[in-house]
C-alpha cells in the first residue's frame, strides 16, 4: 500500500498491493502514472468485467458549461474479487506539493460509499527520506457534509485532515513515513472504483460523482478539463 506502481500512460496495469486501511480491499489494485496534456485533465475509464467510467448526461447537478447536468458514473458490476475497475485519471498535478492537496467531491446518495470505493489513489515521491508511496484517500474515511441538494453529500479530505487523521491513524504509515509524504510532491492521481456488487451494506457496485475538486480546480462536466 505504501508503495506507488508505475504503469504506461492512462492504462492500467496490474499490481498486488494490499490496502490496510480498507476494509474490504481486494487481492489486485490498479495503479496510474501522471499522465499529460494541457492544463489540468480528467479521463475517466474502465477494466475488467463489468467496469466502466464514464461522464452521464442528467445524471448530475447543473453544469458550469453548458446545460448537460452531468456527473461522473463508476462501476463494477461484479465480485470485488474480480480485477475489474472504473476509474478516472486526473493529469496537470505531478510537482505540486503534497501537503497543500485538498480533495473533494458531491456524492449522489443511491450509491456505493466504501472504505476502499471510490478513493483517491495519490502517487508521492517523499520528501524527506526519500521514498515512493500511493495514499489511498477512500470515500467512508472522509470528512460528510450535506449540501443544498438532499440527494447529494460532500466527501471531503482537507490537507489538515489528510495530515492528522488519514496518514497515521487511518493508513498506518510511521511518523517517519508520514513527515516523508508531507514533505513529499504528488506524482499521480486518479479516482479508483473496485468494490464491487458484493461490497456492503448498499450491494450496488456503481456511483455518481459531481463537482469533482483538486485543490481550486473543479470539474463539473468532460467540458472542464484544460482550463
Amino acid at each position: 500500500m505504501k508503495r506507488l506502481l508505475t504503469c504506461s500512460p492512462l492504462a492500467v496495469a496490474l499490481a498486488l498491493a494490499g490496502c490496510d486501511g480498507t476494509a474490504t480491499a481486494p487481492p489486485l489494485r490498479p495503479s496510474f502514472d501522471a499522465g499529460g496534456g494541457q492544463g489540468l485533465n480528467l479521463r475517466a475509464g474502465g477494466f475488467g468485467d463489468g467496469s466502466l467510467g464514464a461522464w452521464k448526461s442528467q445524471q448530475g447537478l447543473p453544469d458550469t458549461k453548458g446545460n448537460g447536468n452531468f456527473a461522473l458514473y463508476l462501476q463494477k458490476l461484479t465480485t470485488t474479487a474480480t480485477n475489474a475497475a472504473g476509474f478516472a485519471v486526473i493529469s496537470g498535478v505531478a510537482g505540486q506539493s503534497f501537503s497543500d492537496l485538498s480533495l473533494s467531491w458531491l456524492r449522489r446518495g443511491d450509491g456505493h460509499c466504501g472504505a476502499g470505493a471510490p478513493r483517491w489513489n495519490v502517487g508521492v515521491k517523499g520528501g524527506t527520506i526519500g521514498a515512493d508511496y500511493t495514499v489511498f484517500l477512500g470515500c467512508s474515511h472522509a470528512e460528510h457534509s450535506p449540501t443544498a441538494s438532499t440527494d447529494w453529500t460532500s466527501d471531503a479530505f482537507s490537507p489538515t485532515y489528510i495530515a492528522t487523521t488519514q496518514l497515521t491513524t487511518v493508513l498506518g504509515f510511521s511518523a517517519d513515513e508520514a513527515a516523508d509524504i508531507e514533505a513529499g510532491t504528488i506524482t499521480s492521481l486518479a479516482i479508483i472504483f473496485d468494490e464491487g456488487t458484493d461490497a456492503g451494506p448498499d450491494l450496488t457496485g456503481f456511483v455518481f460523482l459531481d463537482n469533482i475538486t483538486v485543490n481550486t480546480k473543479t470539474w463539473t462536466s468532460p467540458g472542464d478539463n484544460g482550463t
